[in-house]
């Protein structure tokens, strides 16, 4: 069937009838006017919510711009926060880097230090050990003059003595 014809309703023209049911009719209309959402009050909730919404629409963009402002500001933005903190976390590694090469640095001279005075200590051993050596043979020397003089004294000392005694021996002969 076709759409149009479903939707007419076919009313019998019958004069008594014709009152009642255009009674009836106006009473079901009038029924489901006051019954229908839409007219009663149905707008004005309509609008109402309408307005909730563009209120609700008003908070959001203004949150909206508030975290704009908070993501995009150029002084204290998240973005200008996290560049300004990346600079400074450049700055701390370069300054990282220069002490760690200051260190490397005084490390090696450190070491050229050590070996410098390892050698003269070193050096200054041998030398030690020379004049400690140097000592000994003097002192073998001192005991060994000491030794040879004592030695040579007394056999002088014996000499002059056996000299002396000769010769007072020979005095004693001439004397009568």
């Amino acid at each position: 069937m076709n759409k149009k014809n479903i939707r007419r309703q076919i009313i019998e023209v019958d004069e008594s009838n014709v009152n009642e049911k255009s009674v009836e009719l106006l009473h079901n209309i009038h029924k489901k006017l006051d019954d229908s959402p839409a007219l009663n009050g149905g707008f004005d909730k309509l609008l109402y919510k309408i307005d909730g919404i563009e209120k609700s629409q008003i908070q959001i963009v203004e949150k909206v711009d508030m975290i704009h402002e908070a993501i995009y500001h150029p002084d204290d933005g998240l973005f200008a926060r996290i560049a300004a903190n990346k600079a400074t976390q450049v700055e701390s590694t370069n300054r990282v880097e220069k002490n760690v090469d200051d260190i490397m640095a005084w490390k090696k001279e450190a070491e050229i230090v050590g070996e410098t005075c390892e050698k003269e200590a070193d050096e200054l051993q041998l030398k030690i050990q020379k004049i400690e050596s140097s000592i000994e043979n003097i002192e073998k020397f001192n005991e060994t003059t000491t030794a040879t003089i004592k030695w040579t004294l007394a056999a002088v000392g014996g000499a002059i003595l056996t000299v002396l005694f000769k010769l007072f021996l020979n005095a004693v002969k001439f004397l009568p």
